[in-house]
């Protein structure tokens, strides 16, 4: 293969001023992309010299990605994490993003630190300790922590957009039955580093269990829940294909062992049509 290519998926409008949208490329950009490039992404078992595209998550706009692909021809793999799927819950971070775009209040203090949320930096900063919590937290503690940030904020209801709502069971049957590759991306999207090797190993263990009860497959591969850091070699030995990174900071293609990194083609797609 040549490079592995990675999105979140795609929404039908973007804009640079809404934290929702800030993982997600809109549906004109990503079908222009799609249909401007020379070769076909292919397939994640291909051991052919071709690029791979790949979607992290399992929300509608990454199954909206997903079915872009296909119809330009492309292959795809989508990456997912069953919990969201099984509980009927939105991911913490798509309900962090739809409280902070409905902030009705200036300024806010966390952690003992004061956010002026009038300017884009101050909000991103905001974001980024909120979601240092967060990444490690279980559902209980996220619950919490995200209904604690809504009242500081004065928001009072918490409406995560469509793309950014969990998809159900009959969408995820209904990409593979159009051809798109289904893989592990944990039980639920918890930071690696915050567990310890046995909750680790469970956590993918629950997920392939799930996959094969649900769909009837067993996924090969596994895209590390963001991205940033190699399994310890115990863990590593649970997944038979590539362990897949997202991390700007290492080089991009094969790390070494099973693990290789990808790019995140977001940004550049971001550009392509400001709406």
């Amino acid at each position: 293969m040549n490079e592995i290519h990675m999105l979140h998926g795609c929404a039908p409008s973007w804009s640079p001023h809404l934290q929702s949208l800030r993982n997600y490329v809109s549906e004109r950009s990503l079908k222009r992309y799609l249909h401007a490039r020379g070769s076909a992404y292919g397939s994640i078992a291909s051991t052919s010299n071709c690029d791979i595209l790949t979607v992290d998550d399992a929300t509608v706009g990454a199954a909206r990605a997903c079915v872009l692909a296909r119809e330009a021809g492309h292959q795809i793999t989508i990456f997912v994490n069953p919990a969201q799927i099984a509980r009927r819950r939105s991911y913490w971070f798509s309900r962090l993003d739809a409280i902070m775009d409905r902030r009705a209040v200036a300024s806010v203090t966390f952690e003992g630190q004061e956010f002026d949320l009038t300017q884009p930096p101050s909000l991103r900063v905001l974001r980024l300790a909120v979601k240092a919590r967060l990444m490690g937290m279980n559902e209980a503690a996220t619950d919490a922590l995200l209904s604690e940030l809504a009242a500081a904020l004065k928001v009072e209801e918490t409406v995560v957009p469509e793309h950014a709502q969990t998809l159900s069971l009959e969408t995820l049957q209904d990409l593979a039955d159009r051809g798109v590759h289904i893989e592990n991306h944990g039980w639920d999207h918890r930071d690696p580093a915050t567990l310890n090797p046995d909750e680790l190993v469970k956590d993918i263990r629950c997920a392939l269990d799930w996959f094969q009860t649900r769909l009837g497959t067993r996924p090969t591969h596994y895209a590390v829940p963001y991205g940033l850091s190699p399994l310890p070699d115990q863990t590593a030995q649970e997944i038979p294909g590539m362990i897949l990174l997202a991390n700007a900071k290492f080089g991009m293609g094969h790390l070494g062992g099973k693990h290789w990194n990808r790019q995140d083609i977001t940004r550049s797609l971001q550009q392509v049509v400001i709406e």
